[in-house]
Protein backbone atom coordinates (compact mmCIF):
# COMPACT_ATOMS: atom_id res chain seq x y z
CA UNK A 1 0.00 0.00 0.00
CA UNK A 2 1.63 3.24 -1.15
CA UNK A 3 -0.85 5.69 0.38
CA UNK A 4 -1.04 6.38 4.14
CA UNK A 5 -3.45 4.20 6.08
CA UNK A 6 -6.84 5.82 6.55
CA UNK A 7 -7.79 5.93 10.23
CA UNK A 8 -11.08 6.52 11.96
CA UNK A 9 -11.78 7.20 15.62
CA UNK A 10 -14.97 6.27 17.44
CA UNK A 11 -15.45 7.94 20.81
CA UNK A 12 -14.29 11.43 21.72
CA UNK A 13 -13.02 13.00 24.91
CA UNK A 14 -9.93 14.64 26.39
CA UNK A 15 -7.84 11.52 25.91
CA UNK A 16 -8.50 11.43 22.17
CA UNK A 17 -8.19 15.20 21.82
CA UNK A 18 -4.87 15.37 23.68
CA UNK A 19 -3.21 12.09 22.67
CA UNK A 20 -4.77 9.72 20.15
CA UNK A 21 -5.81 12.39 17.65
CA UNK A 22 -2.46 14.22 17.63
CA UNK A 23 -0.63 10.87 17.52
CA UNK A 24 -2.53 9.81 14.40
CA UNK A 25 -1.58 13.11 12.78
CA UNK A 26 2.10 12.73 13.71
CA UNK A 27 2.55 9.00 13.05
CA UNK A 28 4.15 7.90 9.80
CA UNK A 29 1.83 6.24 7.28
CA UNK A 30 -1.29 7.57 9.02
CA UNK A 31 -4.10 9.89 7.99
CA UNK A 32 -7.27 10.57 9.96
CA UNK A 33 -10.16 10.26 7.53
CA UNK A 34 -13.15 9.79 9.82
CA UNK A 35 -14.39 10.47 13.35
CA UNK A 36 -17.57 9.21 14.95
CA UNK A 37 -19.46 10.37 18.03
CA UNK A 38 -23.08 10.03 19.12
CA UNK A 39 -22.96 13.83 19.36
CA UNK A 40 -22.54 14.88 15.74
CA UNK A 41 -21.53 18.43 16.64
CA UNK A 42 -18.60 17.07 18.65
CA UNK A 43 -17.50 14.89 15.73
CA UNK A 44 -17.80 17.81 13.32
CA UNK A 45 -15.78 20.14 15.55
CA UNK A 46 -13.07 17.50 15.93
CA UNK A 47 -12.99 16.77 12.19
CA UNK A 48 -12.40 20.45 11.42
CA UNK A 49 -9.01 20.22 13.10
CA UNK A 50 -7.93 17.41 10.76
CA UNK A 51 -8.01 18.32 7.10
CA UNK A 52 -9.83 15.68 5.07
CA UNK A 53 -11.52 13.98 8.04
CA UNK A 54 -15.26 13.36 7.81
CA UNK A 55 -17.64 13.46 10.79
CA UNK A 56 -20.23 10.77 11.54
CA UNK A 57 -22.81 10.09 14.22
CA UNK A 58 -23.29 6.52 12.91
CA UNK A 59 -20.60 3.87 13.28
CA UNK A 60 -22.15 1.92 10.41
CA UNK A 61 -21.87 5.02 8.26
CA UNK A 62 -18.23 5.52 9.16
CA UNK A 63 -17.42 1.88 8.39
CA UNK A 64 -18.81 2.43 4.90
CA UNK A 65 -16.13 5.03 4.13
CA UNK A 66 -13.92 3.45 1.41
CA UNK A 67 -10.89 5.47 2.57
CA UNK A 68 -11.07 3.88 6.02
CA UNK A 69 -8.53 1.12 6.75
CA UNK A 70 -8.36 1.01 10.55
CA UNK A 71 -10.47 2.05 13.53
CA UNK A 72 -9.28 3.37 16.89
CA UNK A 73 -11.93 2.42 19.49
CA UNK A 74 -12.11 4.84 22.44
CA UNK A 75 -15.69 4.38 23.60
CA UNK A 76 -17.03 3.20 26.99
CA UNK A 77 -15.65 -0.20 27.97
CA UNK A 78 -18.86 -2.18 27.47
CA UNK A 79 -19.05 -1.15 23.80
CA UNK A 80 -15.59 -2.32 22.72
CA UNK A 81 -16.50 -5.88 21.80
CA UNK A 82 -19.54 -5.07 19.67
CA UNK A 83 -17.79 -2.25 17.83
CA UNK A 84 -14.62 -4.25 17.21
CA UNK A 85 -16.63 -7.11 15.74
CA UNK A 86 -18.58 -4.66 13.54
CA UNK A 87 -15.33 -3.16 12.28
CA UNK A 88 -13.82 -6.58 11.58
CA UNK A 89 -16.86 -7.67 9.59
CA UNK A 90 -16.50 -4.48 7.54
CA UNK A 91 -12.88 -5.41 6.79
CA UNK A 92 -11.32 -2.73 9.01
CA UNK A 93 -8.33 -3.25 11.27
CA UNK A 94 -8.95 -2.57 14.98
CA UNK A 95 -6.85 -0.79 17.58
CA UNK A 96 -8.78 -0.91 20.86
CA UNK A 97 -8.34 0.99 24.10
CA UNK A 98 -8.03 -1.11 27.23
CA UNK A 99 -9.83 -2.98 28.59
CA UNK A 100 -10.35 -4.93 25.40
CA UNK A 101 -13.68 -6.12 26.82
CA UNK A 102 -15.28 -6.86 30.17
CA UNK A 103 -15.85 -10.60 29.68
CA UNK A 104 -13.48 -13.28 28.44
CA UNK A 105 -15.97 -14.61 25.91
CA UNK A 106 -16.25 -11.13 24.38
CA UNK A 107 -12.46 -10.96 24.03
CA UNK A 108 -12.49 -14.37 22.37
CA UNK A 109 -15.25 -13.26 19.99
CA UNK A 110 -13.23 -10.15 19.06
CA UNK A 111 -10.15 -12.25 18.33
CA UNK A 112 -12.21 -14.73 16.32
CA UNK A 113 -13.96 -12.04 14.26
CA UNK A 114 -10.67 -10.34 13.36
CA UNK A 115 -9.04 -13.64 12.42
CA UNK A 116 -12.04 -14.73 10.34
CA UNK A 117 -12.13 -11.44 8.42
CA UNK A 118 -8.37 -11.17 7.93
CA UNK A 119 -7.84 -7.94 9.89
CA UNK A 120 -5.43 -7.04 12.67
CA UNK A 121 -6.46 -6.54 16.30
CA UNK A 122 -4.21 -4.52 18.58
CA UNK A 123 -4.40 -3.02 22.06
CA UNK A 124 -3.62 0.49 23.31
CA UNK A 125 -1.12 -0.26 26.07
CA UNK A 126 1.21 2.66 25.52
CA UNK A 127 3.49 1.91 28.47
CA UNK A 128 5.03 -0.88 26.42
CA UNK A 129 6.29 1.78 24.01
CA UNK A 130 7.92 4.10 26.54
CA UNK A 131 11.66 3.90 25.69
CA UNK A 132 12.55 3.50 29.39
CA UNK A 133 10.44 0.35 29.58
CA UNK A 134 11.73 -0.94 26.25
CA UNK A 135 15.34 -0.54 27.44
CA UNK A 136 14.57 -2.04 30.86
CA UNK A 137 13.02 -5.09 29.22
CA UNK A 138 16.06 -5.44 26.92
CA UNK A 139 18.43 -5.41 29.89
CA UNK A 140 16.30 -7.95 31.76
CA UNK A 141 16.13 -10.29 28.77
CA UNK A 142 19.90 -9.93 28.25
CA UNK A 143 20.46 -11.18 31.80
CA UNK A 144 21.99 -7.89 33.00
CA UNK A 145 19.56 -7.56 35.93
CA UNK A 146 19.63 -11.20 37.01
CA UNK A 147 16.81 -12.98 38.78
CA UNK A 148 14.03 -10.63 39.86
CA UNK A 149 12.14 -11.94 42.89
CA UNK A 150 10.30 -8.68 43.63
CA UNK A 151 8.92 -5.81 41.55
CA UNK A 152 6.46 -3.02 42.18
CA UNK A 153 4.60 -0.48 40.08
CA UNK A 154 2.46 2.46 41.15
CA UNK A 155 0.28 4.54 38.85
CA UNK A 156 -2.17 7.10 40.13
CA UNK A 157 -3.68 10.53 39.73
CA UNK A 158 -5.91 12.24 42.28
CA UNK A 159 -7.97 13.69 39.39
CA UNK A 160 -9.28 10.19 38.76
CA UNK A 161 -11.51 10.52 41.84
CA UNK A 162 -13.63 13.19 40.15
CA UNK A 163 -13.71 11.28 36.83
CA UNK A 164 -15.03 8.16 38.57
CA UNK A 165 -17.88 10.12 40.17
CA UNK A 166 -19.64 11.00 36.93
CA UNK A 167 -20.56 9.74 33.47
CA UNK A 168 -20.10 6.19 32.26
CA UNK A 169 -17.00 5.64 34.42
CA UNK A 170 -19.22 5.75 37.52
CA UNK A 171 -21.44 2.95 36.14
CA UNK A 172 -20.22 -0.58 36.88
CA UNK A 173 -22.30 -2.02 34.04
CA UNK A 174 -20.57 0.18 31.47
CA UNK A 175 -17.11 0.52 33.01
CA UNK A 176 -16.69 -2.91 34.62
CA UNK A 177 -14.70 -1.33 37.46
CA UNK A 178 -13.29 2.06 38.36
CA UNK A 179 -9.60 2.49 39.12
CA UNK A 180 -8.85 -1.08 38.04
CA UNK A 181 -10.02 -0.43 34.49
CA UNK A 182 -9.13 3.26 34.39
CA UNK A 183 -5.51 3.06 35.52
CA UNK A 184 -4.79 -0.33 37.12
CA UNK A 185 -4.48 -2.40 33.96
CA UNK A 186 -1.49 -0.33 32.82
CA UNK A 187 0.89 -1.20 35.71
CA UNK A 188 -0.34 -4.81 35.67
CA UNK A 189 0.45 -5.14 31.97
CA UNK A 190 3.74 -3.30 32.39
CA UNK A 191 4.91 -5.90 34.92
CA UNK A 192 3.95 -8.66 32.48
CA UNK A 193 5.92 -6.88 29.75
CA UNK A 194 9.03 -6.19 31.84
CA UNK A 195 9.21 -9.58 33.55
CA UNK A 196 8.36 -11.51 30.38
CA UNK A 197 6.15 -13.79 32.42
CA UNK A 198 2.45 -14.39 32.98
CA UNK A 199 0.41 -13.80 36.14
CA UNK A 200 -0.67 -17.08 37.74
CA UNK A 201 -2.32 -15.90 40.97
CA UNK A 202 -3.61 -12.65 42.48
CA UNK A 203 -4.50 -11.33 45.91
CA UNK A 204 -6.27 -8.00 45.72
CA UNK A 205 -8.41 -5.39 47.40
CA UNK A 206 -10.47 -2.73 45.64
CA UNK A 207 -11.64 0.26 47.67
CA UNK A 208 -14.49 1.03 47.94
CA UNK A 209 -16.47 -2.13 47.22
CA UNK A 210 -19.52 -2.36 44.92
CA UNK A 211 -22.03 -0.91 44.31
CA UNK A 212 -19.62 2.04 44.10
CA UNK A 213 -16.78 1.92 41.61
CA UNK A 214 -13.33 1.39 43.09
CA UNK A 215 -11.07 4.42 43.51
CA UNK A 216 -7.90 2.53 44.46
CA UNK A 217 -6.84 -1.02 43.69
CA UNK A 218 -4.13 -2.90 45.60
CA UNK A 219 -2.88 -6.14 44.06
CA UNK A 220 -0.19 -8.74 44.71
CA UNK A 221 0.64 -10.74 41.59
CA UNK A 222 2.50 -14.05 41.51
CA UNK A 223 4.15 -14.76 38.17
CA UNK A 224 4.93 -18.05 36.47
CA UNK A 225 8.68 -17.37 36.73
CA UNK A 226 8.42 -17.07 40.52
CA UNK A 227 8.53 -13.28 40.73
CA UNK A 228 6.14 -11.42 43.01
CA UNK A 229 4.82 -8.05 41.89
CA UNK A 230 2.81 -5.42 43.73
CA UNK A 231 0.55 -2.85 42.09
CA UNK A 232 -1.15 0.18 43.61
CA UNK A 233 -3.25 2.28 41.27
CA UNK A 234 -6.06 4.81 41.22
CA UNK A 235 -6.92 8.14 42.84
CA UNK A 236 -3.60 8.69 44.63
CA UNK A 237 -2.39 12.17 45.57
CA UNK A 238 1.14 13.08 44.43
CA UNK A 239 1.68 9.58 43.02
CA UNK A 240 5.25 8.70 42.03
CA UNK A 241 4.20 6.59 39.02
CA UNK A 242 7.35 4.47 39.17
CA UNK A 243 8.25 0.92 38.19
CA UNK A 244 10.98 -0.67 40.33
CA UNK A 245 12.47 -4.13 39.80
CA UNK A 246 14.88 -5.64 42.32
CA UNK A 247 17.27 -8.03 40.58
CA UNK A 248 20.12 -9.97 42.16
CA UNK A 249 22.56 -8.28 39.74
CA UNK A 250 21.03 -4.80 39.47
CA UNK A 251 18.11 -2.63 40.48
CA UNK A 252 15.94 -1.06 37.77
CA UNK A 253 14.11 2.16 38.62
CA UNK A 254 11.79 3.66 36.01
CA UNK A 255 11.07 6.95 37.76
CA UNK A 256 7.95 8.81 36.73
CA UNK A 257 7.60 6.81 33.52
CA UNK A 258 4.31 5.01 34.18
CA UNK A 259 1.24 6.60 32.64
CA UNK A 260 0.25 8.24 29.41
CA UNK A 261 2.97 10.79 28.62
CA UNK A 262 6.59 10.19 27.70
CA UNK A 263 8.33 11.40 30.85
CA UNK A 264 10.64 10.35 33.66
CA UNK A 265 14.02 8.67 33.79
CA UNK A 266 15.51 5.19 33.73
CA UNK A 267 18.11 4.42 36.39
CA UNK A 268 19.90 1.08 36.57
CA UNK A 269 22.51 0.37 39.24
CA UNK A 270 24.35 -2.92 39.69
CA UNK A 271 27.57 -4.85 39.45
CA UNK A 272 27.95 -4.56 35.67
CA UNK A 273 25.41 -1.88 34.72
CA UNK A 274 25.27 1.73 35.85
CA UNK A 275 23.23 4.11 33.75
CA UNK A 276 20.76 6.96 33.81
CA UNK A 277 18.67 7.91 30.79
CA UNK A 278 16.33 10.81 30.09
CA UNK A 279 13.74 10.89 27.34
CA UNK A 280 13.07 14.36 25.92
CA UNK A 281 10.14 14.57 23.51
CA UNK A 282 8.72 17.39 21.41
CA UNK A 283 5.17 16.35 22.36
CA UNK A 284 5.33 14.20 25.50
CA UNK A 285 1.54 13.76 25.67
CA UNK A 286 1.33 11.94 22.34
CA UNK A 287 4.84 10.49 21.93
CA UNK A 288 4.15 6.99 23.30
CA UNK A 289 0.97 6.80 21.22
CA UNK A 290 2.86 7.78 18.07
CA UNK A 291 5.20 4.84 18.66
CA UNK A 292 2.27 2.51 19.32
CA UNK A 293 0.34 3.57 16.21
CA UNK A 294 3.41 3.37 13.99
CA UNK A 295 4.04 -0.18 15.23
CA UNK A 296 0.42 -1.09 14.42
CA UNK A 297 0.72 0.52 10.98
CA UNK A 298 3.79 -1.60 10.26
CA UNK A 299 1.99 -4.79 11.20
CA UNK A 300 -0.78 -3.90 8.73
CA UNK A 301 1.54 -2.88 5.91
CA UNK A 302 3.89 -5.84 6.40
CA UNK A 303 1.08 -8.30 7.24
CA UNK A 304 2.78 -9.13 10.52
CA UNK A 305 1.50 -10.01 13.97
CA UNK A 306 0.68 -6.94 16.12
CA UNK A 307 3.21 -6.35 18.87
CA UNK A 308 0.30 -6.10 21.36
CA UNK A 309 -2.20 -8.61 19.93
CA UNK A 310 -5.70 -9.50 21.08
CA UNK A 311 -4.36 -12.35 23.21
CA UNK A 312 -2.79 -9.78 25.54
CA UNK A 313 -6.19 -8.16 26.02
CA UNK A 314 -7.77 -11.52 26.78
CA UNK A 315 -5.12 -12.22 29.42
CA UNK A 316 -5.63 -8.79 31.00
CA UNK A 317 -9.37 -9.48 31.12
CA UNK A 318 -8.71 -12.74 32.97
CA UNK A 319 -6.42 -10.98 35.44
CA UNK A 320 -8.88 -8.10 35.99
CA UNK A 321 -11.74 -10.49 36.69
CA UNK A 322 -9.54 -12.49 39.08
CA UNK A 323 -8.68 -9.26 40.94
CA UNK A 324 -12.35 -8.38 41.27
CA UNK A 325 -13.11 -11.90 42.54
CA UNK A 326 -10.21 -11.80 45.00
CA UNK A 327 -11.39 -8.47 46.37
CA UNK A 328 -14.95 -9.73 46.68
CA UNK A 329 -14.07 -13.07 48.31
CA UNK A 330 -11.07 -11.99 50.37
CA UNK A 331 -8.74 -14.74 49.13
CA UNK A 332 -6.17 -15.54 46.49
CA UNK A 333 -7.48 -16.40 43.03
CA UNK A 334 -5.63 -18.38 40.39
CA UNK A 335 -5.81 -17.18 36.77
CA UNK A 336 -7.68 -19.46 34.39
CA UNK A 337 -6.34 -20.01 30.89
Amino acid sequence: MSRPLGWGIIGLGKHVEQRAGPALRQAAQSRLVAVCSRRFESAREFARIYEGARAYDSFEGMLGNPALDAVYIATPNNLHARQAIQAARAGKHVLCEKPMALAEHDCEDMIGACEKNGVKLGLVLQNRHHPAHVEARRLIQAGEIGEIPVARVQYGNIKLKAALAQGWRSDLERAGAGALMGTGLHPIDLLRFLLGSEVEEVRAWCEPQPPRVDEIVYAILRFANGACGTVVSGAIPASDNDAVLYGDKAKVNCKGTVGMSLSGTLEVAGRTVDLKMNFPAEDPESANYVRLIEAFNRCILEDAKPDIPGYEGLQLCRIANAILESSRRGRAVRISS
